[in-house]
């Protein structure tokens, strides 16, 4: 808010100049520039500015440097700084007047130059405020993005050049380096399209950099740090948001933290797409609520989608079609679909799929079949394979008296709430 006024203040000085039919005097000129020194403050607080209000201000400060003759004739600039002492980044205060030499020696283009530099300037602030906006949110920072491409330098270069206005800091280097003063705005051209073109560049590999937040993000889930591995997948998920894969990890990070209404609300955004791994996770999602009727419509929906070589997916769309169907006292139903998901899980020898609760149901349903040979069976099974993957299948064995097992069983993937990857014979 304080910036939206300062501009407009600025804005207004600078209009009744532009209209003045007379030079301006002392006092025009010392409210021009206060105005300036008002923009500044307001920009080092942090204050956010758009695109629309970068721009405006890059055309109102070449319009201002424009006048540069006028304000070093009509003001006591040199008095004013000795009174003032004004920052020497405070371009403004230290205006002079165009030499001979300099306007002799100018480019025939520099205006066209000099408004092609202002668009090119106003373009990379848009990419800036788009990155800033995607990497405000915990995750990697901006400045590691750049890194990670090699680029951390340029960034920097680009901030500076855009808070200190880009124009005046390049001609002040290349005045350094003894260039001629004919050379200034096409070189000054040249330096802000190499800024853009690397701007364009970093936007291009956003995906890049979402797909290493979801590795990170991966990570930190394997070792059961779920916030910080909910940062990483938010933040690719924001830089990826049409990624299925960060949707699905994201939603069992939120699924193993117990909050499930975020858990569905990823898992949605990937089921629109026709992902049969959100079939299945939102078909676990409404088995916790209770709303065994959707979730088994989901759930045979994922298994009519799934591929046969996924052979850790159909684990669990068998597993968990196999609980809606018990909970629903569907017991011969619900045996045929434990036992197919058993049969995957055995037909690969030395390799444990899923979270092994096909056994542990397999046993519950045995019991309310009265087959106490084959119960005793499957306990034994599900003492030995089952590896719970969320904190409500946990509390299953919890709220099914099977506290003893609970006691005993590798609890690992309700803290990681991942599955293990996919496996093939």
């Amino acid at each position: 808010m304080k910036l939206k006024l300062a501009l407009a203040q600025y804005t207004d000085a600078l209009t009744n100049l532009k209209l003045a039919k007379s030079e301006p005097s002392e006092i025009e000129i010392l409210h021009i520039l206060v105005a300036r020194d008002a923009i500044e403050e307001a920009l080092s607080e942090k204050t956010q500015l758009s695109v629309e209000s970068l721009a405006k201000l890059l055309e109102l400060d070449n319009f201002l440097k424009q006048q540069a003759d006028a304000i070093a004739r009509g003001a006591k600039l040199a008095e004013w700084r000795a009174t003032f002492h004004p920052s020497t980044e405070a371009w403004w205060w230290f205006l002079e007047p165009t030499s001979d030499e300099e306007v002799s020696h100018s480019h025939p283009l520099e205006p066209l130059f000099n408004g092609l530099t202002i668009a090119g300037l106003t373009a990379v602030a848009a990419y800036m405020t788009n990155f800033v906006q995607l990497f405000s949110t915990g995750g990697i920072s901006l400045v590691e993005s750049f890194g990670l491409l090699g680029q951390g330098g340029l960034l920097l270069t680009v901030i500076h050049t855009l808070q200190d206005t880009g124009q005046e800091k390049i001609k002040n280097l290349l005045k350094k380096l003894n260039i001629s003063p004919q050379f200034h705005s096409p070189a000054t051209l040249g330096i802000t399209a190499m800024l853009l073109l690397a701007s364009v560049g970093v936007y291009n590999s956003l995906p890049q950099i979402g797909k290493w937040n979801y590795r990170e993000g991966k990570k930190l889930s394997e070792k059961g740090l779920l916030e910080k591995a909910q940062e990483k997948y938010e933040q690719a998920a924001k830089i990826d948001p049409n990624n299925w894969e960060i949707q699905i990890a994201l939603g069992q990070v939120y699924e193993s933290l117990g909050d499930l209404e975020q858990a569905s609300k990823e898992y949605k955004g990937a089921l629109k797409r026709g992902y049969p791994h959100a079939f299945n996770n939102l078909g676990r999602v409404y088995i916790s609520q209770k709303d065994l009727i959707t979730a088994e419509s989901l759930l045979r929906m994922g298994l009519q989608r799934v591929r046969k070589e996924d052979f850790q997916l159909n684990y669990e769309l068998h597993q968990n079609l196999g609980l809606v169907l018990f909970k629903q006292k569907q017991y011969q139903a619900a045996e045929k679909e434990l036992r197919q998901a058993v049969a995957i899980d055995q037909a690969i020898e030395g390799k444990e799929l899923g979270g092994g609760m096909a056994y542990c149901l397999l046993e519950d349903v045995l019991e309310q079949k009265k087959d106490i040979k084959g119960q005793v069976y499957w306990r034994k099974k599900c003492l030995t394979y089952a590896r719970p993957e969320t904190l409500d299948q946990y509390k299953w064995f919890i709220e099914t008296g099977k506290q003893d097992i609970a006691g005993d069983i590798d609890t690992t993937g309700v803290v990681n709430g991942q599955s293990q990857p996919s496996t093939q014979p």
